[in-house]
């Protein structure tokens, strides 16, 4: 699938991008087993050559508003091990699949400080072959019909002190979404965390997902210094299996611009 970037979506020479994540959730395949992973593994071996084990990611359907909410409850399940989501990695440790028995995810992630956003339409490409190389597989070795419920797609921006501000209580010179009380109580805060979500609509102004924005400050581990972590994660579905991802992108990077600051823009070289 060719994927054709809107001419008015905001564009950064430089965006602080240090991960991003597509990911597709579909009905679980029950009869994928452990010693599958193993013979998935072999067939990308030669470009995932390393692998580690985790825990499974619970299953995430994004609910419109008007649509009633699913009951609360405790679900057990008997499995032969615990379940596991598998990930494969590249030498570099840039790139890697994450597998467990409903999903597929893959991710780009910022290793060394010469690591460069390889952006959106690349990122998406590689998404493709490598899940359309998953689904052969399924189909091949008859483990079911792979059936995408939702789709994510996540960016995860470092924005490191140094350029535009120093400190945390600087937060007004990145961020559109607060700013410092300028009175004595309760002063200016030291460091925040801030999470919202917003709804999603597709083109047609149905609903489509939401958007999950998320803003910690943090200290870099290897010296220190301040930064920020600004999360955004588009989740919802349209259409079948992969159709959300644009979508989604659009809305990361749009809502983005409207959350730092025409300072930032400049010093990340904003070109549109």
């Amino acid at each position: 699938m060719v994927t054709v970037r809107p001419a008015d979506l905001p564009d950064f020479s430089h965006p602080p991008v240090a991960e991003t994540v597509l990911s597709v959730q579909f009905d679980r395949l029950s009869a994928l087993r452990t010693a599958h992973f193993g013979l998935f593994w072999g067939e990308i071996y030669d470009r995932f050559p390393a692998t580690e084990e985790h825990g499974e990611l619970a299953s995430i359907i994004e609910q419109s508003p008007d649509q009633p909410q699913p009951v609360v409850g405790i679900q057990f399940e008997a499995f032969e091990a615990p379940p596991s989501r598998f990930w494969f990695v590249d030498e570099l440790g840039t790139e890697l699949i994450q597998l467990q028995r409903d999903r597929f995810i893959k991710n780009w992630r910022k290793v060394g400080d010469g690591d460069r956003y390889p952006r959106y339409e690349r990122v998406r490409e590689g998404f493709d072959r490598d899940f359309s190389r998953f689904a052969e597989f399924v189909s091949r070795n008859q483990l079911g019909t792979i059936r995408v419920n939702q789709c994510e797609v996540t960016y995860i921006n470092h924005i490191v002190a140094g350029l535009g501000w120093e400190s945390h209580a600087d937060v007004g010179e990145v961020f559109t979404v607060w700013q410092q009380p300028r009175s004595t109580y309760p002063g200016q805060a030291q460091d925040l965390t801030f999470r919202a979500r917003f709804p999603i609509v597709d083109h047609t102004g149905g609903f489509a997902g939401r958007l999950h924005v998320t803003l910690q400050s943090a200290r870099r581990l290897s010296d220190g210094v301040p930064m920020f972590i600004l999360e955004l994660t588009a989740r919802g579905q349209t259409g079948e299996n992969s159709d959300f991802f644009d979508l989604g992108r659009e809305w990361i990077v749009r809502s983005f611009a409207e959350l730092t600051t025409p300072k930032m823009h400049e010093i990340w070289g904003r070109r549109s």
